[in-house]
């Protein structure tokens, strides 16, 4: 596949396993920004914070608490990426096989590959933060040597330190294209959720602290499922497209439809 060919699948798969991905997605992601919001509940609209310019008076509330909320909220729904990006995968996989999967079979998983995913993430990030220490540079490849490890646990059946040095593998061969279209690819999901959150974000920051929370976890769990159902539609066609160029993967699965 060509550059445009995997900008335009990754786009088609998520819209085509809609229906199986999103029950998950939003119920991983929803936990998870409903404490975000309830941080944010007593943060003042963009009415109050003009009305109270030259106030030095304290907004209601524990700062430190809301803080703390939000903290747990975001940390929770970093941790739960991996999971939410393997079920994208299983869906991607199974649409490769010519096959729909249901809402269900998405979510089924084995607690060793969730286990896998987990470990293969946090060993992954802390080689990118690394990285990213002494330049910028060596840390965006890393995170490209990398970007194939989820598609490959889970397709593959490989455990955390097997699946990183598979990803390492396959991207090696074709390191600059990879990372341009991861980069592409990231930059298009993010501008994405962010077109599709502008509209509700103003009105967010207008109206009372009630309804503003509630806007916040709904925007929020919808943004989240979407940029992680596009992030790991755009690895797993990678992971397949790497795979066909350098192992002949499309003569085995037609091989195995045709038995």
């Amino acid at each position: 596949m060509g550059l445009g060919d995997i900008i335009d699948g990754v786009f088609r798969l998520v819209r085509a396993n809609a229906g199986a991905l999103a029950p998950y997605l939003i119920a991983v992601a929803l936990p998870f920004y409903v404490l975000v919001a309830y941080a944010s509940r007593n943060s003042a609209s963009a009415f109050e914070l003009l009305s109270n310019l030259g106030s030095f008076q304290s907004q209601s509330g524990d700062q430190g608490a809301s803080t703390g909320w939000e903290f747990l909220g975001v940390a929770g729904a970093w941790l739960a990426q991996p999971l939410a990006a393997g079920a994208v995968c299983r869906a991607v996989a199974a649409s490769y096989r010519g096959q729909q999967l249901r809402a269900i079979e998405v979510a089924r998983a084995r607690p060793a590959q969730m286990l896998a995913l987990l470990m293969a993430s946090l060993i992954g990030h802390v080689f990118e933060a690394v990285s990213f220490v002494f330049c910028f540079f060596p840390g965006l490849a890393v995170m490209g040597l990398f970007f194939l490890t989820t598609p490959a646990i889970v397709m593959e059946g490989l455990g955390p330190i097997a699946g990183l040095r598979r990803s390492w593998r396959l991207v090696s061969h074709r390191f600059w294209r990879v990372l341009a279209i991861m980069l592409l690819g990231c930059l298009l999901s993010y501008i994405a959720v962010l077109l599709m959150a502008l509209i509700p974000d103003v009105i967010a920051a207008l109206v009372p602290a009630h309804v503003r929370a509630v806007i916040v976890a709904v925007v929020g769990t919808v943004g989240a499922a979407l940029q992680w159902a596009l992030y790991a539609s755009l690895a797993a066609l990678l992971y397949l497209d790497q795979r066909v160029r350098q192992e002949g993967l499309d003569l085995e699965v037609m091989a195995a439809r045709g038995r």
